[in-house]
């Protein structure tokens, strides 16, 4: 039974593919519709007929992509997947091993690879009275908003990264340790803070958050954000795997501070403070700011790590929760 369903699926797919080619949105990159690439200017069903088939590969690939019909399917498959799963044991769940799951409207979900606790016993984090360390733990985006997922999904896709980060929180915060409860912040409102098409957080998301680090960092209290236009949702996730295409508007805004002071900041970070999330111009209105992604900091010897944490009143340590208490907060057992 299993290998059968398993046949269907992938004809499925694959039907799913080609039928791109054939049955596609009035679009760009429609089948009558010309395109430039490569200096190329023929259709698809000129290219057929010529010797051009780098260009008539592109096309036809780029066609495929653009496919209404082929984005409905795939969404379909996503939920059959899902609502299969839930009823069943024999249909593995790591079958289509991908990174994300859709919720209610299409929404983009990222999925668990393991529910874990972790051991606190074994961690020591020395400061300096010059330091001050705040930990930015982002929630994955189905522990916020809940209300965005079917039901049948919660028990497959959400763990108790908060429990983690309760113990954690309760062990260590002091003057110089500090923890910004993300998901009290998030909570705390029925705004969307993640980006629909993209596991990451959205404008709202990081001007929210960043308004609690700069009443920390500034000594400021009760920062207000205004609206100040409306843009494109990056929807980065899922142009990355190549999948479902997706354009959803989000609100853009900016922290009001009068008499700002740059402050120099070191940030170790994960994909949240990409540039596409959270640009350098953005925190250079704030910060002399100075980013070093984990997989780095992670391969420095305790010393180094030591010299470089003295340059900086205020550190950020800023990783997805799965991750941190996955791995991330081993590196804290050894530094």
């Amino acid at each position: 039974m299993r290998y059968t369903i398993r046949i269907f699926i992938c004809c499925t797919l694959l039907g799913v593919f080609t039928s791109g080619i054939f049955f596609v949105s009035e679009n760009p990159y429609s089948i009558n519709k010309k395109q430039t690439t490569f200096g190329e200017t023929r259709n698809i069903s000129e290219l057929i007929f010529s010797t051009n088939r780098l260009e008539l590969k592109e096309k036809i690939e780029l066609t495929i992509l653009n496919s209404e019909i082929r984005n409905s399917i795939l969404k379909g498959i996503a939920s059959f997947v899902w609502r299969f799963q839930e009823n069943s044991n024999f249909f593995d769940y790591q079958f289509f091993n991908t990174e994300i799951f859709y919720g209610k409207e299409g929404e983009v979900f990222p999925k668990y690879r393991d529910c874990s606790s972790y051991n606190f016993e074994n961690i020591e984090i020395d400061t300096v009275e010059e330091n001050k360390f705040i930990f930015l733990l982002m929630p994955l985006k189905q522990e916020v908003e809940r209300h965005r997922i079917h039901n049948f999904q919660r028990n497959l896709s959400v763990c108790d990264n908060q429990k983690n980060f309760d113990i954690f929180q309760n062990l260590f915060q002091n003057n110089n340790l500090i923890f910004l409860d993300i998901y009290d912040i998030f909570n705390s409102n029925n705004k969307r803070f993640y980006e629909s098409g993209d596991t990451h957080w959205n404008d709202l998301g990081v001007k929210t958050v960043f308004s609690e680090i700069i009443e920390i960092t500034h000594n400021k209290t009760e920062l207000k954000l205004q609206k100040v236009g409306t843009v494109n949702e990056n929807n980065l996730v899922l142009k990355r795997l190549g999948l479902v295409s997706k354009t959803t508007s989000q609100d853009l805004y900016k922290i009001n501070l009068e008499n700002n002071k740059i402050k120099k900041i070191l940030i170790i970070h994960d994909s949240f403070f990409e540039e596409i999330y959270v640009s350098n111009k953005f925190l250079s209105q704030y910060y002399d700011p100075v980013l070093l992604h984990w997989s780095k900091f992670e391969n420095m010897s305790k010393y180094d790590v030591n010299n470089l944490l003295k340059e900086y009143e205020f550190i950020i340590f800023e990783s997805s929760i799965d991750t941190f208490f996955e791995s991330r907060i081993l590196f804290l057992e050894n530094k």
